[in-house]
């Protein structure tokens, strides 16, 4: 039986909208209201070689040291503790995140679903997968079970944490990296779209030129703008660096855009008047 409240009745803490910052231009994109929310599910996707792994590690050690007593855990479910040990020479603050590695058990003993559950359920403030379609097929084949019944799981298990059903009452926000096909569309079933919060895009501005200008932008945000792109570089000195002028200007002619559309619209809508009002009058002489 389901349970009808209104949303004035709802009880809800006020540390709930109490954001994560980085310290960045990002956080203005990543909410309306600053910063990283609690409960939420960011999707991320992106081009081959934009730099996905490399900006979501870069947003967690930025969470990290304004919050240092947030908890935040990155699950590599595609790569194994030497290739992130060359994240870590190039970027060193990566070396203070927690990792949980998950890799397909060739031998078909271990079960990474118990330790994954356990692991969840002390309570984290900010999980980071990489990636939901590599730990969904390592489920998958160590279940024995289907592809719709390992995202179910998964699903239902991060939901669990949005609401905070976890030892330490953290409403968990899940940071979901998610693989894309050749033409770099989004690989997932409509559940899982309908599930996240937002879709974070990383693209190329020439998809055929990994060496071309790398820019963020949301094409679905409940918390915030959509169409407005972030140019960012992936500097040598250990930080993802993003260019705040040019998101500036960005936002600033979207707005622009925005208005003139809007007056002309009105416009529009002002002329369409005056001739059904002829026309009316016209009809009635």
């Amino acid at each position: 039986m389901e349970t009808i409240v209104k949303m004035r009745d709802m009880k809800l803490r006020a540390s709930l909208f109490a954001n994560y910052t980085t310290g960045t231009v990002l956080d203005e994109l990543l909410c309306s209201y600053r910063g990283l929310p609690k409960g939420v599910n960011y999707m991320v996707v992106g081009d081959p070689g934009v730099g996905k792994t490399t900006v979501i590690l870069d947003l967690l050690a930025n969470v990290m040291k304004y919050a240092p007593e947030a908890k935040v855990l990155f699950i590599s479910a595609e790569m194994n503790e030497i290739d992130l040990a060359v994240y870590v020479h190039r970027f060193p603050k990566f070396g203070d995140i927690d990792i949980m590695f998950i890799e397909p058990d060739i031998d078909g003993k271990k079960r990474h679903l118990p330790l994954l559950q356990e692991q969840l359920n002390k309570g984290w403030d900010i999980v980071a997968i990489d990636s939901f379609n590599e730990l969904q097929g390592i489920i998958k084949e160590e279940e024995n079970i289907t592809s719709h019944q390992a995202e179910t799981y998964l699903l239902s298990l991060i939901k669990r944490h949005n609401k905070a059903m976890n030892e330490a009452k953290k409403n968990t926000t899940f940071l979901t990296i998610q693989q894309v096909t050749k033409r770099g569309n989004f690989m997932g079933t409509n559940r899982l779209k309908h599930m996240i919060s937002a879709m974070m895009e990383l693209r190329l501005d020439n998809p055929k030129n990994v060496f071309s200008d790398r820019y963020i932008i949301f094409s679905k945000h409940r918390r915030g703008d959509v169409g407005v792109k972030l140019y960012f570089s992936l500097s040598t000195a250990g930080d993802v660096n993003y260019n705040e002028r040019r998101f500036n200007e960005e936002r600033r002619l979207r707005h622009t855009h925005s208005n003139i559309s809007s007056q002309i619209r009105e416009f529009a809508n002002q002329f369409d008047n005056v001739i059904n009002t002829k026309i009316t009058t016209n009809g009635n002489n």
